[in-house]
């Protein structure tokens, strides 16, 4: 079993709680902020219907004494806050250990060990990303978790490329329902959240913004946003193809996730929310705007393809179309926190530049 620190404790990090600690792994939980954390350190872990404990050693705002020791550090803080979170853990890591982001959105494996490097650090540790989060579940409670489902095809990948083999075999125990795959271009370009929440978004701003709550994807996905998705989706695809990797369609990543097709994008969205193990069963309505859906996916999703579409001279009008309605609606550029491809290392690249560094590295 592994010492596995989660670092964020969201939503995604206590669902990773539930998960790893069930399976036997030693869990230290770190969040800055105690008032996420208090409840489960007095509970010793959370409660997972059915299963019993998941037990955590520690559940602490000290990020030393969660990470010094761990064999893998998961980031679970959400794409916004990986590079913070790479720069507070280099001094603090030692060889050999893993850092793997839950999930790396696009660019984040990269955008990580650029912030590593600047930031001084000289352990020698390895850096991965998975494509999706891995489970759906309910929060019952603070301490309570009931399942809902485990996505059934999940990829993760290395950067550099070339130390999947050594890296893949000590996450596998951890994951066993992941594979691997051959860059971060892969993963990067799986983004389903990017991909999803969006276009939903702007399609639904007119209830968003009366505060209506609406089923997220069986309602929110009409015919006009499954047209939306699947143009955003055909230019993340070529781009990805450009790049040399091979990533799914929506509707062949519903299915190898979740064994779900229905006979359009609309009535799948539909049954993937109404089926009795539906993953997006418990899937919010933004109550604004200033939601992890636009402040998230459009900076470290959308904005980052776009980059990387540029570079490699794939146009993406209907992706870049998006960027600007978002940008207009909210008045934001999201110039500060977009994953452009300098922030990624990617600067002044071009298409087998870029397929030449995912697999070797920067240097």
């Amino acid at each position: 079993m592994s010492t596995v620190a989660i670092i964020g404790a969201g939503i995604g990090g206590v669902y990773l709680v539930a998960e790893l600690g069930l399976a036997g792994h030693r869990l230290r939980l770190h969040d800055l902020d105690d008032s996420r954390l208090a409840d489960i350190r007095a509970h010793g872990g959370v409660d997972v219907e059915p299963g019993g404990l998941a037990a955590v050693e520690s559940a602490t705002t000290d990020l030393a004494a969660a990470v010094v020791g761990a064999d893998v550090i998961i980031v679970a803080t959400g794409g916004n806050a990986q590079e913070t979170v790479a720069r507070s853990l280099a001094p603090l890591l030692r060889d050999g250990q893993i850092i793997l982001l839950i999930q790396g959105n696009t660019g984040g494996a990269l955008v990580v060990r650029c912030a590593l490097d600047a930031a001084g650090c000289r352990a020698a540790v390895d850096i991965a990303e998975m494509d999706n989060y891995p489970f759906s579940n309910w929060r019952l409670s603070p301490t309570r978790i009931r399942p809902i489902v485990k996505k059934r095809w999940l990829q993760i990948a290395t950067f550099p490329g070339r130390r999947i083999t050594d890296v893949f075999p000590r996450l596998a125990p951890l994951f066993p329902h992941a594979i691997a795959a051959p860059s971060v271009i892969c993963t990067g370009f799986t983004n389903a959240n990017a991909m999803l929440h969006v276009a939903n978004c702007v399609g639904n701003a007119g209830k968003i913004d009366r505060g209506e709550s609406y089923k997220f994807y069986a309602e929110g996905v009409t015919p006009s946003v499954a047209r939306l998705y699947r143009a955003i989706n055909a230019e993340r695809v070529a781009v990805a193809a450009a790049l040399g990797a091979s990533v799914p369609t929506l509707e062949d990543w519903f299915d190898r996730v979740y064994h779900v097709r229905g006979a359009d994008l609309v009535e799948t969205c539909r049954l993937l929310t109404t089926n009795s193990d539906g993953p997006y069963q418990a899937t919010g309505t933004p109550k604004s705007f200033d939601h992890k859906y636009i402040t998230e996916d459009v900076p470290v999703g959308l904005m980052p393809m776009s980059a990387l579409g540029t570079a490699a001279g794939v146009p993406t009008p209907a992706i870049d179309a998006l960027i600007t309605l978002v940008r207009a609606m909210t008045g934001k550029d999201f110039r500060d926190e977009a994953r452009t491809l300098e922030r990624m290392g990617l600067g002044g690249t071009n298409a087998s530049q870029i397929r030449h560094i995912v697999e070797a590295g920067l240097s």
